[in-house]
């Protein structure tokens, strides 16, 4: 029934109807932007949007946005402190009054079961955005993180019961949309068939960046860039003390918050005079363009948009394989380095800092390939997906294919 309602619209007598559900609230995180990017660049005489998520939109309210709680209900809520998980139960039934058989539902973390079922009770088809690995790979990477420091894994991390229900959760949506090729692995390996993986990206808004693309770069010691939160499951520990150890003539930034532990542990570095930790950032694109060198040594991602966002902005890159995405594939597209090896990282941090030729090589090489990855491709992709399930025919991506010039 919810093929064969779904199909009346993919051969466009109708718009595809699509309900995104984020049980959170719409803030300025990197999910937010995702979400709103991917929407806004969707073809809207094709496809019926609507967000609900559990609040308002802070910054910029779209047409399609519904917050799916009254804000006096909102505030009481988040006053007495009840959990995003419980507010999606409260908020659902309105949801579901306005979901029609044939309906694309599209979940966003955190995922509520029974809602999912309830959708599908009513004809819809439910998609899972999977925005990072499953809880066995991710656990395996974060022991193996913390272990490096001689530090088990943080009391209450990956419980069973949690980790069984996350299985329940994609294992009863319909499709499941992975951004690299590592959530793809770790959906398989809980059993999800390859047929109902559909491949993906995430992207970068070249109008979001515009200040830091196509600039000329002046010749001066190099300055490396990390951006996000400083955690050791991102491999901060490891940037942080390969820079210790390598004596680059050149300049660490740290854009994001630092974690508590991370700062105690490793203030001696961060004290020097060549490191420079920056907190948050509002304007990425100004760091991005006073960088020369990209580094994101990730143990744990699910295509972390700062990737794209760095190569669109014609950074090379040092980069761990669960943090390259589906952007960099090999050492003619960045330095691929063990997340775990510090002195795979001293190498990589000097031999970009000694090699200016190489710099620019794979900057050219960045810039050019993250044309593939703007948003509206990525959203394009998105729209595909979601018309080839409609008419029963959702096959996965294997990559990205080449740019028609």
């Amino acid at each position: 029934m919810a093929i064969a309602q779904a199909r009346h619209r993919a051969d466009g007598s109708k718009p595809l109807r699509v309900h995104v559900i984020l049980w959170n609230s719409l803030g300025q995180g990197s999910i937010a932007h995702a979400i709103t990017e991917l929407l806004d660049n969707l073809p809207a005489d094709r496809v019926e949007r609507r967000l609900w998520s559990l609040g308002r939109h802070p910054t910029s309210p779209r047409d399609y946005h519904s917050p799916a709680l009254s804000d006096l209900v909102s505030r009481a809520l988040n006053k007495f402190g009840v959990p995003a998980t419980i507010q999606g139960r409260i908020a659902a039934p309105r949801v579901l009054r306005s979901i029609e058989a044939g309906d694309i539902v599209y979940v966003w973390p955190p995922f509520d079961l029974p809602f999912i079922k309830r959708a599908q009770q009513k004809g819809a088809i439910v998609v899972a955005e999977r925005t990072n690995c499953m809880a066995p790979m991710a656990r395996d990477a974060l022991t193996k993180a913390y272990a490096r420091r001689g530090m088990p894994l943080p009391a209450g991390w990956f419980p069973a019961p949690v980790m069984a229900e996350e299985v329940r959760q994609m294992t009863q949506c319909d499709f499941v949309i992975a951004r690299n090729s590592f959530v793809s692995q770790s959906l398989r390996d809980v059993g999800i068939p390859q047929e109902r993986i559909l491949e993906g990206s995430y992207g970068y808004s070249p109008q979001r960046l515009a200040s830091a693309i196509g600039i000329d770069r002046p010749e001066r010691p190099p300055v490396f860039l990390f951006v996000g939160y400083g955690i050791i499951g991102k491999g901060l520990d490891v940037l942080l003390e390969a820079w210790d150890r390598a004596k680059v003539n050149g300049s660490l930034l740290l854009a994001g918050e630092l974690e508590p532990e991370m700062q105690a542990s490793y203030e001696h570095i961060l004290a020097r005079p060549d490191v420079n930790a920056l907190g948050f950032v509002g304007d990425i694109a100004s760091v991005y363009a006073a960088a020369d060198v990209f580094v994101f040594p990730s143990h744990v991602e699910g295509g972390p948009q700062v990737c794209y966002e760095a190569a669109g902005c014609g950074l090379p890159s040092i980069i761990s394989p669960m943090g390259a995405g589906r952007l960099v594939r090999h050492e003619a597209e960045g330095l691929i380095i063990d997340p775990l090896d510090t002195e795979d990282m001293v190498r990589a941090l000097r031999r970009m800092a000694e090699d200016p030729e190489l710099r620019r090589a794979l900057g050219r090489t960045a810039a050019e390939r993250a044309r593939q990855f703007t948003w509206p491709r990525v959203a394009t992709e998105l729209y595909e997906h979601f018309s080839a399930i409609a008419r029963g025919d959702a096959t996965p991506v294997a990559d990205r294919v080449p740019i028609d010039e």
